[in-house]
C-alpha cells in the first residue's frame, strides 16, 4: 500500500519542491498499479503543478476504459491532442467496441476509414452490422488482396464475405500472383486448394512455376498474351534470375517474345537481369549486361556499372558509361565532381580546375572534396537561429513536460512527445524548437529536429558538442582525436544515448552486444551487459575501444576503418583486394559496393569537418597519409 503520511501535512505545508511532486508522482503510479483509487485520488489532487501529471490521467482513464462512453473518450482525447497518447487512447477504445460487438459506437467514434488493417477490418465489420454490407465487402476484398498474412481481425469479414459469394476464383488467382511476389510457397500451395474448376490447372501451373521457373519461357510461349500471364511471366522470369541468372539470359529472349512485352517492360526485366551480372566474370555475361545497360535508363544502375568499372580500373569504361547517364544524374554534384576527375585524368586541366571550382562552397562531400583536390579551405553555408520566442510561448507546457521527462531519464516519451509536436509546424518554427533543444542540451532532441525540418545548413544544431567530458577522456586514454569520436557517435545515433537500430546495435555508438563483449575482453574490461550500452560512459569506452582497432588494422586510415566499422572488417579486406592497390581514395570511397557504407564513410569525413570548426579546429577532409595509400 501507498504510504499517505506525506497527505497529512497542513495545506500550509503542503507547497512543494519538484523532488517531493516526483515522489507524489511514483506514489500515484503505485497506487494506480494497486488500484488504490482512494490513495491515488488524495497523491492527484496534489500534483497539479508538476508537468507529467497528464501521463497520471491517461493512465487512469485506460484503467477505467470499459466504462467510459464515446462522448467520454472524445473529451478526454480533445483535452489531451497536444500528447500523443490521445491517439492510443482514441485506437485502444476502438478495439474495446470491437470485441464488445457495440458496432454503431465504432463509427460514430471513427466515422472515416482507419490507419492499420485490423483496425480496417473493424471498420468493414461495422459497416456490415449496421446495414452497408456493399461498403463491408470493398473493405474485404482489400483486405484479401494481399501477398501477407491478414490480421485475425480480419477473419469474421473474410469468412462472412466468402459466404456471401464473394471470393471468386479470380480473386484468389489474383492473390496467389501476390504471394509468389513474396515467395511464400506454403501460402501459395493453400491458396490453390480453394481453386474450383478450370482455375485449378492455372493454380497448379503457378505452384510449378514457383519450385521451377526454368519454365517460363515455356509457359510464355504456349499461354495466351493476357495481363495475368504477363504477371505471371514476369515473376516467374525474375525468380529465374535470382536462382540462376545464365538460365535466365538463355530465356530472355523467348521469354519476352513470348507474351509480347512491351519495349518498356522488356527494358525493365533486361535491368532486372544486368543488376545480378553486374561482378560477373563471364566474358559472355560481361557483354549481355552492358548491352542490356545500352538503353537503360535507370540512374542507379548506371551508377553500379561505373562503380564496377572503377574497381576494375577501367577508366575507358568509366567515361562511357558515365557519358551514358541520364542528364538529370549528370547534373548531380556527384557526377559533377567526377566529371572533373575525368578532365583532370584525361589532362584537360583547365576543364576540371573550372569544374572542380564550380562546385566549391556547397555543404557536402563532393563540394569538400574538390575544394581538397585544389588546395582550396572547405567553406559551406552555415546558418544560426538566436529567438526562441516563439516555442516558448506557445509550447511551454510541452516543453516543460519533455524537460521533465528527460531529466527523470524516459527519453522514449521524450522523443514521442518532440515528434508530436513538430507536426504540422513549418520550417522557421521547427529551427526555433531545435534551438531551444540545443539550449537546454537536449542534444537528440535538436538533431532530430534538424532531420524533420530539413535544416541542412545549421550546422551548429545539426552537430551539437555532446557528452564532451566523455569524449575527451578516451581521446586522451586512445590517443583518438575528440572530433573523429563524435563524428562518428554523430552518424551512428544522431546523439541519443537510447539509440537502437534494428539489428540490435545500442547507444551513442551503435555497438552490437557481440562486438562490445569481444571488445571488453580484449580491453581487459568487464562486460556488464547488453543495456550497459545506453550508459554513454560504457558506450563510448568500448566504441572507442572498437574504432582504435580498426585504425590501428587500417595504419590509421579512417577510409577503411570507417567502412569496417560500418560493414564489417572482412567485408573491407575482400574490397581491398578486389581493388588490389589500384585506386586513390576518391575512387576507393566511390566504388564501395554498399550505398549504406559509401555513404557512412562520405558523412563521417564531412562530420569530421564540420565538428573540427565548431571545436575550432580546421581539419582536412582527407589525411596525407590517406591521400597518399593505394586502394
Amino acid at each position: 500500500m501507498v504510504s499517505l503520511g506525506i497527505l497529512l501535512l497542513p495545506l500550509s505545508m503542503q507547497a512543494s519542491t519538484l523532488e517531493q511532486q516526483r515522489e507524489r508522482y511514483a506514489q500515484a503510479q503505485a497506487a494506480l498499479e494497486e488500484q488504490d483509487m482512494d490513495a491515488y485520488n488524495a497523491l492527484r489532487r496534489q500534483l497539479d503543478a508538476y508537468p507529467l501529471v497528464p501521463y497520471l490521467d491517461y493512465r487512469e482513464f485506460s484503467l477505467l476504459l470499459p466504462t467510459k462512453s464515446v462522448q467520454d473518450v472524445n473529451t478526454f482525447v480533445d483535452e489531451f491532442k497536444a500528447l500523443p497518447f490521445s491517439e492510443t487512447i482514441h485506437d485502444r477504445y476502438l478495439y474495446q467496441l470491437a470485441r464488445t460487438g457495440n458496432w454503431k459506437d465504432f463509427l460514430t467514434m471513427q466515422p472515416d476509414v482507419p490507419r492499420g488493417q485490423a483496425l480496417q477490418c473493424y471498420y468493414y465489420t461495422a459497416k456490415l452490422q449496421t446495414g452497408e454490407p456493399a461498403e463491408a465487402w470493398k473493405g474485404a476484398k482489400k483486405a484479401w488482396l494481399t501477398g501477407n498474412s491478414t490480421h485475425d481481425a480480419c477473419d469474421p469479414l473474410l469468412d462472412q464475405w466468402k459466404a456471401a459469394g464473394k471470393l471468386t476464383n479470380g480473386l484468389i488467382l489474383d492473390r496467389m500472383l501476390l504471394v509468389y511476389g513474396e515467395g511464400n510457397r506454403a501460402r501459395l500451395n493453400y491458396l490453390r486448394k480453394q481453386l474450383t474448376g478450370n482455375s485449378q490447372q492455372v493454380g497448379s501451373t503457378i505452384v510449378s512455376l514457383f519450385d521451377k521457373p526454368a519454365g517460363v519461357s515455356a509457359f510464355a510461349k504456349r499461354s495466351k498474351v493476357t495481363p495475368f500471364n504477363q504477371q505471371l511471366t514476369t515473376l516467374a522470369y525474375k525468380k529465374l534470375v535470382r536462382s540462376d541468372v545464365d538460365e535466365a539470359v538463355s530465356q530472355y529472349t523467348a521469354t519476352m517474345k513470348g507474351q509480347h512485352f512491351s519495349q518498356v517492360k522488356q527494358q525493365a526485366l533486361a535491368d532486372y537481369t544486368a543488376s545480378r551480372l553486374m561482378a560477373t566474370s563471364d566474358a559472355d555475361m560481361q557483354a549481355w549486361r552492358d548491352k542490356a545497360l545500352t538503353n537503360s535508363q535507370s540512374i542507379s544502375l548506371l551508377e553500379r556499372r561505373i562503380r564496377q568499372a572503377m574497381r576494375e580500373d577501367d577508366w575507358d569504361a568509366v567515361v562511357l558509361w558515365v557519358d551514358r547517364l541520364p542528364e538529370k544524374a549528370k547534373k548531380d554534384v556527384r557526377w559533377r565532381f567526377w566529371q572533373a576527375r575525368l578532365d583532370q585524368m584525361a589532362g584537360r586541366d583547365e576543364k576540371a580546375k573550372a569544374g572542380y571550382t564550380a562546385l566549391l562552397g556547397q555543404r557536402n562531400f563532393y563540394s569538400a572534396a574538390a575544394a581538397t583536390v585544389l588546395g582550396e579551405p572547405i567553406k559551406y553555408p552555415i546558418k544560426n537561429v538566436t529567438d526562441t520566442t516563439v516555442v516558448t510561448k506557445q509550447y511551454q507546457q510541452t516543453l516543460n513536460r519533455i524537460k521533465e521527462l528527460v531529466a527523470e531519464d524516459k527519453l522514449l516519451d521524450a522523443n514521442r512527445e518532440w515528434h508530436y509536436l513538430m507536426r504540422g509546424m513549418d520550417q522557421n518554427e521547427i529551427a526555433a524548437l531545435a534551438a531551444y533543444a540545443a539550449k537546454h542540451k537536449w542534444h537528440h532532441l535538436a538533431v532530430q529536429a534538424t532531420i524533420a525540418g530539413r535544416l541542412w545548413d545549421h550546422i551548429p544544431l545539426r552537430f551539437p558538442i555532446a557528452h564532451k567530458w566523455w569524449f575527451d577522456f578516451f581521446s586522451k586514454k586512445r590517443d583518438l582525436s575528440t572530433v573523429t569520436m563524435m563524428a562518428l557517435a554523430r552518424q551512428e545515433s544522431a546523439m541519443n544515448v537510447e539509440a537502437r537500430s534494428p539489428v540490435g546495435a545500442r547507444g551513442l555508438m551503435q555497438l552490437m552486444p557481440a562486438t562490445a563483449k569481444a571488445t571488453a575482453k580484449k580491453l581487459g574490461r568487464n562486460y556488464a551487459g547488453q543495456d550497459s550500452l545506453f550508459d554513454p560512459g560504457v558506450n563510448i569506452r568500448l566504441g572507442s575501444g572498437y574504432l582504435k582497432m580498426m585504425l590501428e588494422r587500417y595504419d590509421n586510415n579512417r577510409i577503411f576503418a570507417f567502412a569496417a566499422y560500418n560493414a564489417g572488417p572482412s567485408r573491407v579486406d575482400r574490397w581491398r583486394a578486389g581493388t588490389d592497390g589500384k585506386l586513390d581514395a576518391y575512387a576507393f570511397i566511390e566504388a564501395i559496393p554498399f550505398n549504406e557504407t559509401r555513404g557512412y564513410v562520405q558523412n563521417i569525413l564531412m562530420f569530421e569537418v564540420y565538428y573540427g570548426e565548431l571545436m575550432g579546429e580546421m581539419p582536412p577532409l582527407l589525411r596525407k597519409n590517406e591521400l597518399d595509400t593505394k586502394y
